[in-house]
């Protein structure tokens, strides 16, 4: 299917959040005036100051959503609760699965033509560095088909998104409305401080930072919004699509970030056990305190027995999906010239 957009009455879900103000960004400066959903709560000084049209509803609320999607053909679905705390895993799943697919189903009633799930690369897989033994990082790339592999990590965030899209492939089926799911690695974003510069340099004047023995993959903002638009124009039904970066080694990315702000890390490669113990150490302090929120736990800790390392060369070849280097993005964002977004607009690159 390819489909011509500007033809199309179209709704962003999670239009508060940083992807999904940059699609409306991204919408707005090709002359597309989406409709944003938004909560009471949300922050709507950026739909607010450029005139889309707002339409209030919660993911929870079935009949909420009927009302909202009437009228529309073209559903980008963006909300999502991102954390990795261990607690309220009720309130990640409503969110993130329940809400997922009482949208979808609610989209489906409507006659939606085509929905557009963002997901996340975290719910494809992740590379076991134990059983890839000898095999090359290339050749062990998480891939659209790779198996996953994280089930027996207890993170709500990861869980429910995997979830999410496992419920979403099910009830596609049941109807006309076509479904598209795209999986952003770790998004790269300025903040709305407007002084990321700032913000690292003080991380940086730590004693101390951990040289974590992991691979992760960074993707610039401004890349990952016209990917999505892509993929809801170009992307085959039923197909999901990995939207990622580079993939750099977390020590490779904090000199990478040296270099630009001129301060010398102090790396220390902290022992396995002693992650394992202070995360327990963590959980039962909590426990002793009545501490509520759990950000600190082993479940967590386990992440670091995987490498984060993606491919998107099906994206590259069927939604003409490009990225610029992490080392570009480091240098715009940490010389507080990351223009080109809803926060930034200035002369940023074009669409790509």
């Amino acid at each position: 299917m390819s489909l011509n957009i500007s033809e199309n009455k179209i709704l962003i879900t999670g239009a508060s959040g940083s992807i999904g103000k940059q699609l409306i960004f991204e919408l707005h400066r090709r002359g597309i005036s989406p409709v944003a959903h938004v909560r009471e709560t949300s922050d709507t000084s950026f739909v607010d100051s450029i005139g889309v049209e707002k339409r209030l509803a919660d993911l929870r609320d079935e009949q909420g959503l009927q009302k909202m999607v009437e009228g529309v053909d073209l559903v980008f679905h963006t909300a999502a609760w991102v954390n990795f705390r261990k607690d309220r895993l009720t309130q990640f799943t409503g969110i993130n699965t329940f809400g997922a697919l009482n949208m979808f189903r609610s989209a489906q009633k409507a006659g939606v033509k085509r929905f557009l799930h963002v997901s996340t690369a975290a719910a494809v897989g992740a590379i076991d560095r134990k059983a890839n033994g000898e095999r090359s990082l290339e050749d062990s790339l998480v891939r659209e088909e790779t198996e996953f592999n994280l089930g027996h990590l207890k993170i709500p965030y990861i869980m429910t998104k995997h979830a999410a899209e496992q419920e979403l492939r099910k009830a596609a089926q049941e109807g006309p409305t076509e479904l598209v799911i795209v999986n952003p690695s770790v998004v790269v974003a300025p903040s709305s401080t407007g002084d990321d510069r700032g913000r690292i340099l003080k991380r940086f004047n730590r004693f101390v930072m951990p040289d974590l023995p992991v691979r992760l993959n960074l993707v610039d903002i401004r890349d990952v919004a016209p990917a999505i638009i892509s993929a809801m124009c170009h992307g085959r039904n039923g197909e999901r699509y990995i939207l990622a970066g580079d993939n750099i080694t977390v020590r490779d990315l904090v000199l990478a970030v040296s270099s630009i702000i001129g301060k010398v890390p102090h790396l220390l490669r902290i022992p396995r056990p002693v992650y394992n113990f202070t995360a327990r150490a963590s959980i039962v302090m909590g426990k002793l305190v009545g501490r509520g929120k759990v950000s600190y736990y082993p479940d967590l800790v386990k992440m670091l027995d995987y490498d984060w390392a993606y491919s998107s060369k099906k994206a590259r070849e069927q939604l003409d999906y490009r990225c610029r280097s992490i080392h570009e993005t480091l240098d715009e964002l940490l010389t507080n010239n990351f223009t080109g977004t809803y926060l930034k607009p200035g002369n940023g690159p074009a669409a790509r």
